[in-house]
């Protein structure tokens, strides 16, 4: 079984770098940059203007350092016919596990790490812990995450937890991080944490002995996991025999009244209705726009505010692109009688509309934010012209017209 593992991951690992290689292109790799830059900037003037006394500030740190422990499941790699063919090799299963659970807590341990350097200058500036107790803080998080790991393994031997069990797990959680923001407070969590870890590890090592392993469940979880990974890749490159989710969404349809019924209005039609239908795109340009329009509130320089408008307008656009393609596995769009040019005539009337509307938001925010302004009159100005650069002159030339 340890063989197996060993092919699998490294398989897994090739297959990854090849996405990420294409996730990671030179221009969204500079976009990130000047992005985090700019958040860095942000953030660095944020903390120095808080309030250290402020109430709601070590509640906030510890929803925040909770988050961080969720982030990461287990990955077993496990394929459907696994059920069938490691059946009579299930008691070398206990090995397999041992081995994906180690792999699978380098990259939640990489996350927690970074979160918790992100909220180390807020926890500091409040004067109630030295500064020995961020790394007591990081080592409660990777205890806490070790107990949630014997939990979910432990669910796959069919020991399901309830609702209630679920909702006291949390609430325990969350009770122990916050012990790690009082300085008398944070070795008691420590010890509670590793006391959990233990009686789950325990409790986890009896059920290997005595229950059967749910497969079932297993390869659901390992199915589920890995498509959330690719339709993260597929909102940059084409991702084989990945399935979206669609939902009908009637309240929309008022939306698509505009467009009329003639054969060049055919691909506007397809795409704006797979736009509005679809929660893989969709859901991409809301969570974006909000993100940005949220990053903009708490940006009160002009030229800061402009750099982040730009950027984040063109990450909205570029994530976009890959829509272009959505339709090209069906080959009935391929029997439509209308041009290439008509197509992408349509998918960029739809990309001017949205990056227009995020535009539009944006630009409501500066001011409202900022006051009018020459600069940030100019900087609105600036907004609509890169949208106009982009659906024009950038969008046309990527999609090969």
């Amino acid at each position: 079984m340890q063989a197996l593992w060993q092919k699998r991951v490294q398989k897994h690992i090739q297959e990854q770098v090849k996405y990420l290689r294409l996730v990671f292109n030179d221009h969204f790799v500079i976009a990130i940059i000047f992005l985090l830059g700019a958040l860095g900037y942000t953030y660095a003037n944020a903390v120095k203007g808080l309030d250290p006394q402020a109430w709601w500030l070590k509640p906030v740190l510890s929803l925040v350092l909770l988050a961080a422990v969720s982030f990461g499941r287990l990955a077993t790699l496990l394929k459907e016919a696994d059920s069938v063919f490691l059946l009579p090799k299930e008691s070398g299963l206990v090995t397999y596990l041992k081995s994906a659970r180690l792999y699978s807590s380098w990259l939640p341990l990489i996350a927690m790490a970074f979160v918790t350097l992100l909220v180390a200058p807020l926890l500091l500036i409040t004067k109630t812990v030295p500064a020995w107790h961020i790394a007591v803080a990081l080592i409660t998080l990777v205890i806490i995450k070790d107990r949630r790991f014997s939990i979910q393994l432990r669910q796959w031997y069919q020991a399901d937890e309830t609702q209630a069990t679920k909702g006291l797990s949390l609430i325990l959680d969350l009770a122990i991080i916050a012990s790690q923001l009082y300085q008398w407070l944070n070795l008691v969590g420590v010890l509670v944490a590793l006391g959990l870890a233990y009686y789950q590890r325990q409790q986890l090592a009896r059920v290997q002995k005595t229950q059967l392993f749910d497969w079932l469940a297993a390869v659901g979880a390992e199915d589920s996991r890995m498509g959330r990974i690719y339709r993260l890749y597929n909102l940059f490159t084409d991702v084989p025999g990945l399935s979206s989710q669609v939902k009908r969404r009637r309240y929309l349809d008022g939306l698509l009244k505009p467009i009329t019924a003639k054969p060049a209005n055919t691909y506007l039609y397809l795409y704006a209705r797979g736009f509005l239908r679809g929660t893989e795109f969709s859901g991409l340009y809301i969570r974006l726009v909000v993100l940005g329009g949220i990053i903009l509130c708490f940006s009160h320089i002009w030229w800061l505010s402009l750099a982040l408008g730009l950027l984040l307008i063109y990450l909205v656009g570029f994530q976009l692109l890959p829509f272009y393609n959505q339709y090209d596995q069906i080959i009935f769009t391929h029997l439509y009688p209308v041009p290439t040019t008509k197509r992408i005539q349509a998918f960029s009337q739809l990309m001017r509309t949205l990056l227009l509307l995020q535009a539009l938001l944006f630009s409501v925010i500066l001011l409202v934010t900022l006051g009018m302004t020459i600069q940030v009159g100019l900087s609105v100005l600036a907004l609509f012209v890169l949208v106009i650069g982009f659906v024009q002159f950038y969008l046309p030339k990527r999609l090969g017209a």
